[in-house]
Parts: C-alpha cells; sequence; structure tokens
C-alpha cells in the first residue's frame, strides 16, 4: 500500500560542543521506499555523530509504501525524543508521505512553487496502482487509522487537523468557520456541532468539499497556517530557523549504498531461499566449503540491507550471528547434539523476523503484531519452498560431473540414476568401523582399512556414543547410515 510517512528527530549535542555543523542538511526526493528509509536514518546517524541541533529535510515526494511510513516514523519519532529539532523545506512537492512528514517536522516552510497533500491511500498491485479494496470494512479500518495519525501529527505541531484529514480521506469536507471573533476551520462532524450548540457562528469559506483530496498551494498553506512560510532558497530556510548558510552541513543525498538497500529489500525472499538451500547442501557435502559460506552471506546480507535502513539494530545482528554459530557449532564440533541446532534455528529466524520490523517493538500495538505475523508467514513460505528445491537437488546433485565425487553415493551393489561412480574410495555395506564422535543422531565415523577418514554418518537405531563399533548399512547421498555391531573389536 502506498501512502505517505513522517515523524520528529533528534538531538544529540550542541555544534559548539561538538565542532561540527549546527544543522544536518538531508535532500529527500523521489519515492518514499527503503532507500530514503536508509538516507533518513543516515542523516539521523551524522546529525548524532556530528552533535548537530536541527535535521533539515530537503523534501520533494510523490509519497511511498505505508510500511515504511511506519518505520520511518518511528525513527523520527525516537529521534525527536533524544532532542534533535526537525525542520522541512518543501522544495516542490510533498504528496502522500511527504505530507506527513511535513506534518510532523516543528518547523515547515515552502518554495514558493511548492504544494503539500493529496494522501489517499492506493495499494501497489503488479498490474499499477489500484484503489483500496471495495470491502467497506477494509477501506474504512484503513483511512480511520490514517485520519487519526495524520490528525494526531497536526496537533501535536498546532496545526489544523481538518485539513491533515481531508488530505486522505474523500469524505471529509474542511469549512473555514468564524466564531467569537476567533477563525477555525473545521471538519463536518465539528461544524454539526457549531450549529448545534447555538453559538453564534459566520461561515467563511469552503477549504474542500466532499469527494476530492486537499492540496494546498505554498501561500494557501501559509494563510490556512499548515507551513510557517515562504522560503524559495536554502539560505532563506536557514535564515528562518535562526542559523546562518555557514551552520549547515554538506548535503546528504541518496547515493549507491541507499539503492543497494532498495534491491536486498526486494531480493530478500530469494536471499533467503538461497541461503536454507546451500546451507543443506552444506550438510551433504563433506566439511566446511562454498556452500556455508555462501549460506551465511546471504543471512548476513539480508540482515546487512537492514541495517543501514535502520531497521536492524545490534541486538538483531546478534541474535542472527549467534544462531548461525550455533548451527555451525552443531554441523562441525558437536554433530547429533540437536539442542544447539534447534536453539541456533531459532535465534536466527527470530533475528531476521524481528530485523524486518525494526526497533520499538511493542506487543501492545496490533499493527505491531501484524506485521510480525505478515513477515512470519512470508518467511515460512520462503522455508517450504527450500525444501522442495532442497529435495529436488538432493536427486540432482549426485548427477552433476563436478560434485558427484564430492558426495556420497550408494555402492556400485546399488542401483543408482546417475550411473556407477568410482567405487574404491567409498566403503562397502557390511564394512565395519567406530563412531568418532557421539551419533545423536548424526556424528563422525572411520571405517576400518580406510586410512582414518572422518566421514560424517547417522545411526539407524539408538543414539551411539564415541568408541562404539558400527556396521555400515546404507551407503546415502551425503552420509553413511550405520548401527551398532556389539560383539565386534577393532
Amino acid at each position: 500500500m502506498f501512502i505517505g510517512c513522517a515523524a520528529a528527530c533528534r538531538d544529540s549535542g550542541t555544534a559548539a560542543e561538538a565542532g561540527g555543523p549546527r544543522v544536518t542538511h538531508v535532500r529527500l526526493t523521489g519515492p518514499i521506499d527503503v532507500g530514503a528509509l536508509a538516507l533518513v536514518s543516515r542523516g539521523i546517524r551524522a546529525a548524532r555523530d556530528q552533535g548537530s541541533e536541527t535535521l533539515l529535510i530537503d523534501l520533494d515526494t510523490p509519497g511511498g509504501s505505508l510500511e515504511v511510513l511506519w518505520d520511518m516514523q518511528k525513527q523520527l519519532l525516537a529521534a525527536e525524543e533524544d532532542g534533535l529539532k526537525l525542520a522541512c523545506w518543501i522544495h516542490q512537492h510533498a504528496a502522500s508521505a511527504g505530507a506527513l512528514i511535513a506534518l510532523t517536522a516543528q518547523s515547515v516552510y515552502m518554495s514558493p512553487s511548492g504544494t503539500v497533500g493529496s494522501a489517499y491511500p492506493v495499494l501497489q498491485t503488479p498490474e499499477g496502482m489500484r484503489s483500496l479494496p471495495e470491502d467497506e470494512g477494509v477501506r474504512e479500518k484503513e483511512l480511520s487509522f490514517l485520519r487519526s495519525q495524520f490528525a494526531s501529527a497536526a496537533e501535536r505541531r498546532g496545526r489544523p487537523p481538518a485539513l491533515a484529514m481531508g488530505m486522505v480521506d474523500l469524505d471529509v469536507e474542511v469549512r473555514q468557520v468564524r466564531i467569537e471573533n476567533e477563525t477555525r476551520l473545521l471538519d463536518l462532524a465539528q461544524w454539526d456541532d457549531v450549529r448545534e450548540s447555538g453559538k453564534p457562528y459566520e461561515l467563511l469559506s469552503t477549504i474542500k468539499s466532499k469527494g476530492k483530496l486537499l492540496n494546498l498551494s505554498a501561500q494557501k498553506a501559509v494563510e490556512l497556517r499548515f507551513v510557517d512560510g515562504i522560503a524559495e532558497t536554502l539560505t532563506q530556510v536557514l535564515e528562518l530557523l535562526g542559523y546562518g548558510a555557514s551552520d549547515a552541513s554538506a548535503v546528504i543525498e541518496r547515493t549507491t549504498s541507499d539503492r543497494a538497500v532498495v534491491w536486498l529489500e526486494m531480493l530478500t525472499p530469494l536471499l533467503i531461499l538461497a541461503a536454507l538451500v546451500l546451507g543443506y547442501m552444506e550438510l551433504k557435502l563433506p566439511g566446511f566449503g562454498l556452500p556455508g559460506i555462501l549460506s551465511a552471506a546471504c543471512f548476513l546480507a539480508v540482515v546487512a540491507g537492514k541495517y543501514l535502513a535502520g531497521l536492524a539494530d545490534v541486538p538483531h545482528i546478534v541474535a542472527v550471528a549467534l544462531g548461525l554459530a550455533l548451527i555451525v557449532l552443531e554441523v562441525l564440533v558437536l554433530p547429533g547434539t540437536l539442542w544447539f541446532g534447534i536453539a541456533g534455528g531459532v535465534l536466527l529466524a527470530g533475528g531476521l523476523v524481528f530485523a524486518s520490523i525494526g526497533p520499538g517493538f511493542s506487543f501492545s500495538d496490533p499493527r505491531m503484531l501484524e506485521r510480525v505475523l505478515d513477515t512470519g508467514l512470508e518467511y515460512a513460505i520462503v522455508a517450504a519452498l527450500a525444501i522442495v528445491v532442497a529435495i529436488t537437488i538432493s536427486r540432482w546433485l549426485p548427477k552433476t560431473p563436478i560434485l558427484r565425487r564430492a558426495v556420497l553415493v550408494p555402492a556400485a551393489s546399488m542401483a543408482y540414476a546417475g550411473g556407477v561412480p568410482e567405487t574404491a574410495e567409498l566403503p562397502a555395506l557390511g564394512a565395519l568401523g567406530t563412531a568418532l564422535t557421539d551419533l545423536r543422531p548424526v556424528g563422525k565415523v572411520a571405517v576400518d582399512g580406510d586410512g582414518g577418514a572422518e566421514l560424517e554418518a547417522r545411526s539407524l537405531g539408538p543414539f551411539l556414543l564415541a568408541g562404539t563399533r558400527v556396521r555400515v548399512i546404507e551407503v546415502g547421498v551425503g552420509r553413511l547410515v550405520v548401527e551398532s555391531a556389539p560383539g565386534e573389536i577393532t
């Protein structure tokens, strides 16, 4: 769904103390996507590092994703709680997401040709933009939530909430009324209350009629107290904020890293799919090699994209890294332990899901819970697809010329669709050996007469302790299957 976004900011010390620019200047142009989120996150970090007092967002946007809206809003609100002032300069257009950014800024200025408004939510589909579903319950639920967000943002800054709601909802009407020598902007419900109150009033004009979205020019926005003034240049904006031209930092704009974040976000399901399939291949191949390295790299690429966007925080990164470490520990050091692998899987999955939600998660927020469930479901579907791909690969992998020698395959005495491999290097059925590690049920064994080479094996029956004599009963894809051989000696 596409709509607008915004919020507040943060402070991290005075410029006099830090010796940096008093204003951090961020130029936010184009759609409000995850790349814009990464840009704002970078701007907030720069303001913190430079000791700036104010974050100035130079805005020209047609809007963006509803999910990105909430993520950006959380970051800016958290920044404001830390003390950073937020100023906004609507350089050209602030539609949709831009309208909410402007609403939540403490100081807002517009260029003479700027416009602000038109924040009706729409759906982004493969076929293009669509209106909200005709189901009135769904439409009203979304509109009601957005109206309240826009209205509360306006009220927080002393701006007319009726104008903010008129930018979101076609059904909202806005009237300019004089009541007891005070000019006010009222929505339809407030208008009815005034008429029924018996107080003297005068209808001055209808600012927005039903069936239209509100979009304000610079002059009209100033007249209606939606913005604080008109500024044609950056220098004028800084002067209105009480700064000089030398107080602003070099402009922070979209970079290659921000564009890379967009691609990483788009490719996240494919990266997770590749990571799971490569992890499966690593389990099937002896030792630890390229598939395992690539699997970890795919998971870390996902987390890196979330971090650059300001979503993943240190706990998320630690959870994913620790999860990967426990899984490697289970596979290479303590095979068959199970608990390390299970704990690692839980940490990995939880870290990935909550890294997609961002900091500030609360179980009391129903929209947050909905996003967690949606993200978890998306990743579960990817995992199910990975299982299908892994099963396909398990049948196909031994047939490839390059990997056939690296994978344990059935001996010559067993039928095999990929042809008969060279059997000299493979143990025969019935061969005896010794468990080098506990088999719970997976571990390492050495087959007699094989020069002490370690082979991965799975116990067919109960768990076996290290040192137990075993007998090979199956030569499967990727590992041996063994059973206890009581009475046998080395």
